[in-house]
């Protein structure tokens, strides 16, 4: 007779990965190429062709988003913490 670990149950399953996926989104970071070119862009601003400043302003808009989702992703986090603390620290 194998000795199998029971199955996980399905809650528990559900709360592993919902704490993976709000982890990645958690710790994301924008590529160093990217973050690069918004700088370049945010240093020229005054200078900008219509399409660059398009394209800064659409960098903006994605950068704050993603900020909103990071801060979001990371109090889910500590809420998840505070109740099941297993799962958070979990790697």
């Amino acid at each position: 007779m194998s000795a199998t670990a029971p199955p996980e149950p399905a809650w528990q399953a559900a709360l592993s990965s919902s704490v993976a996926a709000l982890r990645r989104v958690a710790e994301y970071e924008l590529p160093s190429e990217l973050d690069r070119r918004v700088l370049e862009l945010g240093e020229r601003k005054e200078t900008l062709t219509a399409d660059e400043r398009a394209e800064l302003l659409a960098w903006v808009a994605f950068t704050q988003a993603r900020s909103a989702e990071k801060l979001a992703a990371q109090v889910a986090l500590s809420r998840l913490a505070a109740v099941y603390p297993e799962l958070t620290t979990q790697a």
